[in-house]
């Protein structure tokens, strides 16, 4: 769990410092890309906790290398930066399901909606993985590689 939150910590971090950057640095997104990356820092932290405390005790044992806890750290980053945009694609898919759930209407109002919130969700995970990932992931990326290789170096080290 430790390793999750750590994860979730970074990717959030990551987001955050891609906010930044989007603030200082024109890069001329659309409206909409500008407002699905402020939403991104949630999903990536949701994202980065279930991948980095799944992932990581599925895959590292006791006796792994910094060498594998390095490449395990990049693809966790890796796994975040392709999961988000899925993530913000099914809020918007589910929205209107939800909303009626929150304020009690009957399932049949939401699904009358439909298809229009399946092309908006499209939209939605395609602009976050053109305009926020890329990006995200270039900061994510070598700091999962650090992360990871540290982390299984102070455990070998301490014998934990």
């Amino acid at each position: 769990m430790s390793v999750g939150l750590v994860a979730a910590s970074a990717a959030l971090a990551a987001s955050l410092l891609y906010l930044l950057v989007a603030m200082v640095i024109p890069l001329r997104f659309s409206p909409d890309a500008q407002y699905w990356a402020g939403y991104a820092p949630q999903y990536a932290f949701v994202a980065r906790l279930v991948v980095g405390t799944v992932l990581w005790r599925r895959v590292m044992s006791r006796v792994s290398t910094p060498k594998q806890g390095a490449f395990v750290g990049s693809a966790m980053a890796l796994g975040v930066v392709v999961i988000v945009p899925i993530l913000a694609g099914v809020y918007v898919l589910l929205f209107p399901v939800l909303l009626g759930v929150v304020t009690g209407q009957k399932l049949h109002y939401a699904i009358q909606l439909y298809p229009a919130p399946l092309w908006t969700a499209v939209g939605v995970t395609r602009t976050v993985a053109t305009a926020w990932s890329p990006l995200v992931g270039a900061l994510l990326v070598p700091f999962g590689v650090v992360a990871g290789w540290a982390y299984q170096r102070r455990r070998r080290l301490s014998g934990y």
